[in-house]
């Protein structure tokens, strides 16, 4: 049997963004919002003696966001996560995905392929 194992951290931190292109229905969307954001990043390990800490990957997206509430523009979740893979990538990680929702209710979730590899 053949069998992969990976570690997840997921963190929720303040910031705001808008989408300037939002549809009339949405409009509502156009003008900066503040949200929770909820980020997860899982990596894959070679080993189970803590190969990447879940405490140090959680440590990373913190790093990665900034103090305080972040000022996104006009990302969206989908270009938040692939920001925070390429983020984590060029750490070292084995980036298997990252997910980042608005205040844990939807959201965006990106997978890469293969390490470092995306679709």
């Amino acid at each position: 049997m053949k069998s992969t194992t990976e570690v997840w951290a997921e963190v929720r931190l303040p910031g705001f963004h808008h989408w300037p292109a939002a549809p009339d229905h949405r409009s509502y969307l156009r003008a900066r919002h503040r949200h929770l954001f909820h980020i997860r990043a899982s990596v894959d390990v070679v080993h189970d003696d803590r190969d990447t800490e879940f405490h140090d990957l959680a440590d990373e997206i913190r790093s990665w966001w900034g103090t305080g509430d972040r000022e996104c523009g006009p990302a969206s979740c989908e270009t938040l996560a692939w920001t925070l893979a390429d983020y984590l990538l060029a750490k070292g990680l084995r980036v298997n995905k990252v997910g980042v929702s608005e205040d844990g209710e939807a959201g965006a979730i990106v997978t890469l392929l293969q390490e470092g590899e995306r679709p």
